[in-house]
């Protein structure tokens, strides 16, 4: 696919978003454009090397940027280059974001992991976004002044936020959202109880919160899973914090005293590295 045949299909895209929103959440596709030229993306290799990170700094919401850079990376085939294995040969004809593109921090064995580590001689270069995808822009500053000869950071300041740097094979802590039912286990994608196998979703954090309060406070049992079940059955039919408040009226006073201290739980809890070494399936669990 030609340059000017990816631009066409970008404002495509970019018309199709705009049909579906309001006036004030449009995008005006020359302002798009010409912030994209401004960042060197006036051919089609270097469309190839835009990354979503790039889009969503020219205007793009980030859905939007993600279809798009998959769009730019497109090439007459209609292949976008980021399928499948790739070979020693490949990795390293692939430009530096397209290696932090397609890098993944729990197969450290491949030939794009191995790639980025020679790159950056084994140090620190690996910033991640809250969602624990690349943080591609971030990143490729750190491995660049790397290879210019310049340390490793272990902390690197990404728009205003301190975020810790990773050398190629190391994983970021994990935090998950902690069961109010079941202290000490995470909830897992789409806040789903490993025990009942429903989800938590929907539910606010306060009304967690006070669950979690009853539930020490021994102002409801859970000791078995049709009673969590019983709990969860009751959460669905009203999450109001009013509701729970009159079932945890203890509970709902300490609540206040501890919202003023900002001590409540957190009910945010860190999973170990160490997954599955033990009879837990998430491994060493920490709570926070």
């Amino acid at each position: 696919m030609s340059y000017d045949k990816k631009i066409a299909q970008a404002k495509e895209v970019i018309e199709t978003h705009n049909s579906n929103v309001s006036e004030d959440k449009q995008i005006k596709f020359d302002d798009f454009l010409a912030k994209l030229q401004e960042l060197g993306g006036t051919s089609d290799d270097a469309l190839k090397a835009v990354s979503w990170e790039d889009l969503k700094e020219c205007g793009l919401p980030q859905i939007m940027a993600r279809r798009m850079s998959h769009v730019f990376r497109t090439d007459e085939n209609g292949d976008s280059g980021k399928s499948g294995w790739i070979s020693e040969k490949k990795a390293h004809q692939l430009s530096v974001p397209e290696l932090l593109e397609r890098y993944d921090p729990r197969d450290d064995g491949n030939h794009v992991a191995k790639r980025l580590k020679s790159m950056s001689k084994g140090q620190k270069c690996i910033v991640f976004n809250s969602d624990g995808s690349v943080n591609v822009k971030a990143s490729r500053k750190l491995l660049d002044d790397i290879r210019d000869g310049l340390p490793e950071l272990s902390i690197s300041v990404v728009e205003g936020d301190p975020c810790p740097v990773y050398a190629v094979g190391e994983r970021p802590d994990q935090f998950w959202n902690e069961n109010p039912l079941y202290p000490g286990r995470p909830l897992r994608s789409g806040d789903v109880c490993d025990q009942t196998n429903r989800s938590w979703e929907g539910v606010p954090l306060k009304v967690r919160q006070l669950i979690r309060l009853g539930l020490e406070n021994d102002e409801f049992r859970v000791d078995t899973v049709a009673d969590a079940n019983d709990v969860l059955d009751r959460v669905m039919s009203s999450s109001e914090f009013s509701t729970w408040a009159s079932r945890c009226p203890r509970s709902a006073v300490e609540f206040k005293e501890l919202e003023q201290t900002q001590s409540l739980p957190t009910l945010r809890i860190k999973v170990g590295q160490g997954a599955g070494k033990s009879n837990d399936p998430f491994g060493n669990n920490t709570t926070y």
